[in-house]
């Protein structure tokens, strides 16, 4: 039987700005608020949302979910020390270069041991659906994406709207 699979794979987040565009496609890294549930950690892929402002600055990235990497870690962290540490065991010696590109996200955010974030670090992303999925295909309404998990299923049905 099949019936205890979950099938909810894909964690969703909205990127809208320059600095966790860069972060994701260059360093291979997102950050976002920790959430207690704990169903993130049990997710094994990640796709983006871009949304129009970040689309209008950047030629080749277009509203919408076009993009899916593989989860390879998820660290809590606390502190910029917290990111550094996670930076050097995901990157080994190659640490110091993503750490160049990180480290303008440690001025433009606030970083007071009271803010935790999820720090996934991700594989390749990989450019899988074309035209993007639009986010009024995945929920009501068209502000922040409100749902964050999906399945393919969700994602190929979608697709197809």
């Amino acid at each position: 039987m099949v019936s205890d699979r979950e099938f909810e794979q894909i964690y969703a987040r909205e990127i809208n700005e320059p600095l966790t565009l860069s972060a994701f496609l260059h360093s291979r890294v997102y950050f976002c608020d920790y959430e207690k549930s704990g169903r993130l950690g049990k997710m094994f892929y990640f796709a983006p949302h871009f949304g129009q402002a970040i689309a209008a600055q950047h030629p080749g990235i277009k509203p919408g979910i076009s993009y899916v990497a593989t989860i390879e870690d998820v660290e809590i962290v606390d502190s910029w020390q917290d990111v550094e540490k996670a930076v050097k065991k995901n990157y080994g010696r190659k640490w110091t270069s993503h750490m160049d590109r990180l480290r303008v996200l440690r001025k433009k955010w606030s970083w007071n041991n009271q803010e935790r974030r999820s720090l996934l670090f991700v594989g390749e992303p990989r450019h899988v659906f074309n035209p993007p999925i639009q986010k009024d295909n995945l929920q009501k309404g068209s502000g922040w994406l409100s749902k964050r998990f999906f399945s393919f299923d969700d994602l190929f049905k979608a697709w197809k709207v």
